[in-house]
Formats: C-alpha cells, sequence, structure tokens
C-alpha cells in the first residue's frame, strides 16, 4: 500500500506516453463493463435484491390445484372457506382485476382497477402517504364504496390534490369517497392496477365453480411453509369432500411471493443476457492481453534494468498491475455513462408489465459496488499474464539491441496464440446465439396468424357489469353500438367480441361432448371460448373449413349454435367428423363470475386456428358462440376498415358517444400494433444479443489481426530470408494466412462445443428452430471464417509485400 501512490503517478505518466493504447484500451473496457452494468441492473433488480416488503420472505402465494396441473386461480366460496378455517396465515387475500369508468368530465375515462380483500395492504405492509387504506369490514356488501389510489392516479387525474381524501368521485356510475393515497415510487405505482376498491362478495359472486381470484398471504410468525401446506391441504380436502361436483381431485399450491413473481421466460431471458455480456466483457479482456503483452516486449530493456538495479518480481508485478487496474477503473467509469444510457433506453423500450412490479431496476450503489469490483477484477483478468510475462525477462539478451528468439518470446507468442483461440470460441457461442434467436423471432413474426391483420383496428368499451337489467338489454347496447360504428365512413366491418385477437381467451370453461362417457364436472377437460358477434370470423378473414360460421340466425332462442378451431378438432373429434356433434358447457352469466345451466352447444362449423396468445405459444383448442346467444359486458371491438384504419379513429369514438356520451373507449390499437406489441419482449432480447454478437465479432477481428500483425512483424527477418531464397509473394502470404486460420479453425472448434452447452440455454426461448440449427451453426462458422481470413489477409499481405534487402538490413 506504500508503493500505491508512487505506482500509481508513474503508471499515469507511462499511459500518458502511449495515449493510443489507453484509449483503446479504456473504450473497450467501457464497452464491456458498460453492458454487463446495465444487464446487472435488471438481474439484480428481478432476481437478486430483497423484495420492498417488511419479511417479505412470509408473503406467499395460494392457488387452488386441478387434477393434472400445477396451480389455478380460485373460486370465491373456496377462498372464504380458506380465510376461515385457516390458522396459519396472519392474513390472506383474494384479488381480481378489472375496470372502472371514471366520470363526471370531458370525457369518461377507464381506469385499470383491482378488488381486493379488506387486509390486502397489510399483507405488503406498504402504509398510505395520505389517509388510510380498507378497515376490516369494509369487504363487506354495502360498506364497499370506498377507495384508494395509487400515487401516479393521484398526480395525473387529481393534481396531487391532498384535499381529495374523504371526497366522492364517480365510478361505473356509482359515488365512491377516496380515503387513501399509495406512496409514490412504490410497487403500487408500477403494478396493473391504479386504484383498487374493496371485494365485497355479492350473492351472484358467492360461487364454487367458477375460478376468478389470486389469493395472497402471510404466514404466523414461526410457521413454516410446510406447515402450511399441510393444514391447507387438508382444507381442500374437505372442500373435495363436501363439494364433488366443483372440487373432486383438486388440492391447494403455496408458493413464495418471491418465487411465484418472475416467469421462467423472464428469468431465462436474464441469464442469457447475463452470460452474452459475460462472454463480451471477456473477449474485451482478451484483446487487451493481447496489446498489453505487445506493449510489455517493448518494454523488456526497461524491465531488466529495474531488475538488474535490484527491484523484484513482486515489485515488478505490481507496477504492471497498477497501470492495468487504472486502465480498467478508467473504463468502468466510461462504462458506467453507457451502461445509465443503455439502461434507460432498456426500460422504455420494454412493453408494460414485463417486469414484476415489485421489480426495482436502477444504477444505484449495489450496481455501482458491482461495477467498482468488476473493473478491477478486469484489470487484474487482462494484467496478470501480461505482467508475468513482462517481469520474467531474460537479462543478458534483453540488454542486447538484437536480442531476439528467447524462450520469454516464445511463450509470450503462445499465450497471444491462446487468447485469440478463446476470442474466437466465445465470438462463436455469442454468434450462434444470436443467430437461433433471430431465425426464431423472423419464424415467429411469420407464424400463420389465423385472421388477416391488415387495416383493422381494435379497441375496449367497458361495461360495468351491472349497468343493465338483463341481458336482452345489454344484447340490445351492443347492437346499437356495432350497427352506428358500421355507418362510419370507411368502414367495411364491425365485430365485437369478449376478447381480442392475441390477447387470450377470456374464459375457459369445462365441457363433456354428449354421447361420450360422463366425467365429473370437477374433472372435465377444458377449451377457451370467445363470446362474438355473428361477422367476427368474418371481418377478421378468418378461414372457416368445415360446416359454417356463425350467422345472424343464431340468437336467444334459435337452437345454440358453437364453432370449434382445428386444435379442438384434432384433440377431440379425431378421426371423426364434428359437425352436428353437441358439446355441453355451462352457460357463463353477463359480467358475473357465474356458471348458469349447461347447454348443449350444436357444432356448426370449424375454423382455422386463431393466434389467441403470444406468437410463440401453442395453440389452445378452442370454440365461439354468438354474443347474442351468451352475452357479455367484456366488450372488445374489432373494425376493417378501407382507409388506414388509425385515421378513422376520433370518427368512431364520436360514434360510440352518439350512443352513450358517457361510454369510455380504452387501448385504441391496430392489430399490427398487438402483434408487434405482443413480440416485443422477443424482439428487444434478439436485438440486444445479436448486438453484443457483432461487437464480440469485431473485437475477435480486432484481435486476430493484431496477433497476425505482430507475429509478420517478429518475423520481418525470417520473411526477408524466405524471399531471400526465391519465395514469391503467393508463399508469404499463404504462410501467414495459414497461421492466422489455423488459430481461427481451433477457435471456431472449441466454440463449437461450448455451442451446444448455450443452445441447451437457449432451448425455451426458440420458436421453430431448433437448439442446434444446422443452418444457423454453419452460417455463424462461415461469417466468423469469412471475418477472420479479411483479418488475416492485411497483415499477410503487407508481408508478401516486404522487400527482403529492406527486411535483412532492418535486421
Amino acid at each position: 500500500m506504500r508503493d500505491l501512490l508512487p505506482d500509481s503517478l508513474y503508471a499515469l505518466r507511462t499511459l500518458r506516453k502511449s495515449p493510443g493504447f489507453a484509449t483503446v484500451a479504456t473504450l473497450t473496457l467501457a464497452l464491456g463493463i458498460g453492458a454487463n452494468s446495465a444487464i446487472f441492473s435488471f438481474v439484480d433488480g428481478v432476481l437478486l435484491k430483497a423484495l420492498p416488503y417488511t419479511r417479505a420472505d412470509r408473503i406467499v402465494l395460494v392457488w387452488e390445484r386441478p387434477p393434472g396441473f400445477d396451480r389455478n386461480v380460485i373460486s370465491a366460496l373456496n377462498f372464504l372457506d380458506w380465510q376461515k378455517e385457516n390458522t396459519v396465515f396472519e392474513h390472506i387475500a383474494a384479488t381480481t382485476g378489472g375496470s372502472l369508468t371514471l366520470s363526471g368530465r370531458e370525457e369518461p375515462v377507464q381506469l385499470r382497477a383491482g378488488r381486493v380483500s379488506a387486509s390486502y395492504f397489510e399483507i405488503f405492509g406498504v402504509k398510505p402517504v395520505l389517509g388510510r387504506t380498507f378497515a376490516p369490514d369494509e369487504d363487506q356488501p354495502g360498506k364497499e364504496l370506498v377507495v384508494v389510489l395509487s400515487h401516479d392516479l393521484w398526480a395525473t387525474q387529481f393534481g396531487s390534490d391532498a384535499g381529495i381524501i374523504g371526497r366522492s368521485i364517480t365510478l361505473d356510475g356509482q359515488p365512491y369517497t377516496v380515503i387513501g393515497i399509495m406512496p409514490e415510487g412504490s410497487s403500487f405505482d408500477r403494478g396493473f392496477a391504479r386504484l383498487w376498491r374493496p371485494l365485497a362478495f355479492s350473492p351472484d359472486e358467492r360461487t364454487r365453480d367458477f375460478h376468478w381470484l389470486v389469493a395472497y398471504g402471510r404466514l404466523k410468525p414461526g410457521v413454516t411453509l410446510e406447515e402450511a401446506r399441510a393444514q391447507m391441504d387438508g382444507i381442500a380436502a374437505r372442500i373435495a369432500r363436501d363439494f364433488p361436483n366443483s372440487n373432486k381431485g383438486w388440492g391447494v399450491a403455496i408458493e413464495r411471493y418471491a418465487d411465484g413473481i418472475v416467469g421462467s421466460q423472464l428469468r431465462q431471458s436474464l441469464f442469457v443476457l447475463l452470460a452474452a455480456v459475460g462472454m463480451l466483457l471477456l473477449i474485451g479482456c482478451a484483446n487487451l492481453a493481447n496489446l498489453a503483452l505487445a506493449r510489455g516486449s517493448s518494454r523488456e530493456r526497461e524491465v531488466a534494468v529495474r531488475a538488474a538495479l535490484g527491484a523484484g518480481r513482486g515489485r515488478l508485478v505490481r507496477q504492471f498491475l497498477t497501470e492495468n487496474v487504472l486502465l480498467s477503473v478508467a473504463g468502468g467509469l466510461a462504462g458506467l455513462f453507457l451502461g445509465y444510457a443503455l439502461l434507460t433506453w432498456l426500460k422504455r423500450a420494454l412493453p408494460p408489465f414485463t417486469l414484476p412490479r415489485d421489480a426495482v431496476v436502477a444504477m444505484d450503489s449495489r450496481v455501482l459496488a458491482f461495477t467498482l469490483l468488476l473493473s478491477v477484477a478486469t484489470g487484474i483478468v487482462f494484467g496478470l499474464a501480461p505482467a508475468l510475462h513482462a517481469t520474467r525477462p531474460d537479462l543478458s539478451a534483453a540488454m542486447k539491441e538484437g536480442g531476439r528468439g528467447t524462450s520469454s518470446d516464445r511463450s509470450r507468442r503462445q499465450l497471444r496464440n491462446v487468447l485469440v483461440v478463446v476470442e474466437m470460441a466465445l465470438a462463436f457461442m455469442l454468434l450462434v446465439g444470436s443467430g437461433l434467436l433471430v431465425r426464431s423471432f423472423f419464424r415467429m413474426m411469420n407464424v400463420e396468424l389465423g385472421f388477416d391483420a391488415t387495416n383493422v383496428l381494435t379497441m375496449q368499451l367497458p361495461i360495468a357489469s351491472d349497468r343493465f337489467a338483463s341481458p336482452s338489454a345489454l344484447t340490445q347496447y351492443v347492437r346499437e353500438l356495432e350497427a352506428r360504428i358500421g355507418v362510419v365512413p370507411g368502414v367495411r366491418g364491425v365485430a365485437v367480441a369478449d376478447a381480442l385477437p392475441l390477447e387470450g381467451w377470456n374464459n375457459g370453461m369445462p365441457f363433456l361432448i354428449a354421447g361420450r362417457e360422463v366425467i365429473n364436472p370437477a374433472n372435465r377437460p377444458s377449451c377457451g371460448v370467445k363470446m362474438v358477434s355473428p361477422g367476427y370470423l368474418q371481418t377478421l378473414g378468418m378461414r372457416v373449413i368445415k360446416g359454417r360460421g356463425l350467422s345472424e340466425r343464431d340468437v336467444k332462442g334459435a337452437p345454440p349454435a358453437i364453432v370449434i378451431n382445428q386444435s379442438m378438432e384434432a384433440r377431440y373429434f379425431a378421426g371423426q367428423n364434428p359437425i352436428g356433434q353437441r358439446i355441453l358447457i355451462q352457460e357463463v352469466a353477463p359480467g358475473k363470475p357465474q356458471l348458469g345451466p349447461e347447454i348443449a352447444w350444436e357444432v356448426v362449423g370449424v375454423v382455422a386456428d386463431e393466434r389467441t396468445g403470444s406468437l410463440d405459444g401453442t395453440q389452445r383448442p378452442g370454440a365461439y358462440v354468438s354474443i347474442e346467444q351468451s352475452p357479455t359486458t367484456s366488450i372488445g371491438v374489432v373494425i376493417r376498415s378501407t382507409l388506414d384504419p388509425a385515421s378513422l379513429e376520433r370518427a368512431i369514438i364520436r360514434a360510440v358517444h352518439d350512443v352513450d356520451p358517457n361510454q369510455a373507449v380504452a387501448d385504441v390499437r391496430t392489430l399490427e400494433q398487438i402483434k408487434s406489441e405482443s413480440t416485443a419482449s422477443n424482439r428487444l432480447r434478439t436485438i440486444l444479443l445479436a448486438g453484443f454478437a457483432v461487437l464480440a465479432v469485431l473485437l475477435s477481428a480486432i484481435g486476430i489481426y493484431g496477433v497476425i500483425s505482430y507475429a509478420v512483424v517478429q518475423r520481418t527477418h525470417e520473411i526477408g530470408i524466405r524471399a531471400a531464397l526465391g519465395a514469391n509473394a503467393g508463399m508469404l502470404m499463404r504462410l501467414v494466412l495459414r497461421n492466422g486460420m489455423a488459430l481461427a479453425g481451433l477457435g471456431l472448434v472449441l466454440g463449437f462445443l461450448g455451442a451446444l452447452g448455450l443452445t441447451r440455454l437457449l432451448s425455451t426461448l426458440l420458436f421453430g428452430v431448433s437448439p442446434r440449427d444446422p443452418l444457423t451453426i454453419t452460417g455463424a462458422a462461415g461469417m466468423l471464417a469469412a471475418v477472420a481470413l479479411v483479418a488475416c489477409y492485411v497483415p499477410a499481405r503487407r508481408a508478401a509485400r516486404l522487400d527482403p534487402l529492406i527486411a535483412l538490413r532492418d535486421e
């Protein structure tokens, strides 16, 4: 430590004399360390950092567990039984999402809302900054007209007015009293919901066979996860005995909240990107080690003089390491700025709700500490081997002007060759990984959608569940909306559905095919069911394969008609004609989490699979029924136009308000936008990995160019002799190219072996592409070999042009 200051000052003077080396080294490190800092910020915020709650390890997610599946959302009566009978939770709360329309302003506004049990906020231990959260009895019918606002909603819609506490606002036509404001920047500002109201179960909602809730719990002190699971399994067994029609074979699944909030795809993506930036930094380190080795050769006389004057090897190594650590710290400081810029861009580019609401991704003190440690470690990694080589000189040879050919030169050359091979191997692994993701992404973008997304505008028209007194009044209102939108100039077709394309099935329903073995309702298979207007299939251009689509004659009172998709036909009607067969599915009560009587729906047609989820997901068996025969308050609209659909937005909104001025219109997007948003995470991951791979290839090309160029300089005397003895330019070029391409070839072989392991990590992120896709691997190898050939060609051409007399005279 006593020598640190003079060593640092000497290192600064030395580096000032080599500005080119210092600049290249700093920029290379800045790229590697900056990328690592940005990606580590996400890994730390999502996977490593403790959740921002008191005793977060006591918070759990509680699910129902149907036969053959790991988890499922829960029913109201099952939750109420859990709440009453358990002794393992301090609090257990049910939640569900939805929307409310804020009115009383210029235009009604749709707000994402949550309905939660009164103890919901107690589970997370987050206190409001103004007012209070729910009292224990406010989730009982008659007391639920109170609301808690997120800080973001309070600021944007109510101007941060502290006087809002105790005042009334109109939501879905009802007055709600604002009782609290949650803290700014908390997880409640980043989640789906922007306000919360109590989950007071109405009589219609107290059902056991409709699953629509998610439950959170906080374990009592001293209660283990295993004890909680054992007790809840006992409660589930009792419910299954008492209510076999809805719960036979069903259990309870409990997992720690921290383990359940990060999906496997997000976790895998973060690990892949962290591995990629780690390899990028290692390639940069290998490059800098090569530069440092070359610099060490030029400083042999300096080292020899210092050693001759009594400097020990450890002292010399410390001096060289000080220079390298200074460089890496400078690169780390520059990398912080690059990393912050990359982090900011990534946070803006990520689609909403990609990250858990509890994740706090920021370049905080933890990331700064990581960057500092990484910088110092990088300086040691890329500087240690060159320092050891530089401080082991042949003193007598180094003191002579023409000294060369020592064992130190040979070992230094071997080390440089090893570093280039490592660079090529790592670059090949990155190139293969990015190539697989690129091919997977394009396969996904070209996947068959089952509909024509050209010139289609979509929007949501939220309707309060209790707005209409009868299903027929609701149906009439939807007809009026559809008719009024249909006459807007430029509209070619309009239809409504309870779920838009690429946004899932709104309902998953158990079913039974008539005439087959009767199965207990709790254990029946399920399929997705969409409630759509008769023109839905035609408006989207969906292809009817057998029978017919839904029509205007499929109304209430007519025989119940259902159209199934190809996946359902293949799975449940293999080798049979499904047309005319009947499927038993219970009716869904409009706007209520309640099932009605079982209806025998007649299969009238089969349509091509519509992409209802992510483009890289598997197709689910599903069916379509007419909204006339099964009304719903979940109304999404699809509008096909003859013009640019975005140009019709204002006219369509005016048409909606002509029917009802208080009708909120939300989420106005084209189908192409929905498609783009559904692939945004995949696109971003692909772009990042491809960018890192390009940087890796460039760094590898620079590395191999540097090694071959240095080898040509070192072998100038030999090349001169060969030329004097009759070697022509072609022979000299082949000599240099052979050496360079041999290193590249060895790197490709090692990289291929490494890529086999890396692609296993990528397998769950790929769509339509094998993790060992030969085309991708061959293409990556060819591209990297071509880059290596170009990098070798320049010094080879220089060697071929050497004048032997000049080369021998210089020596």
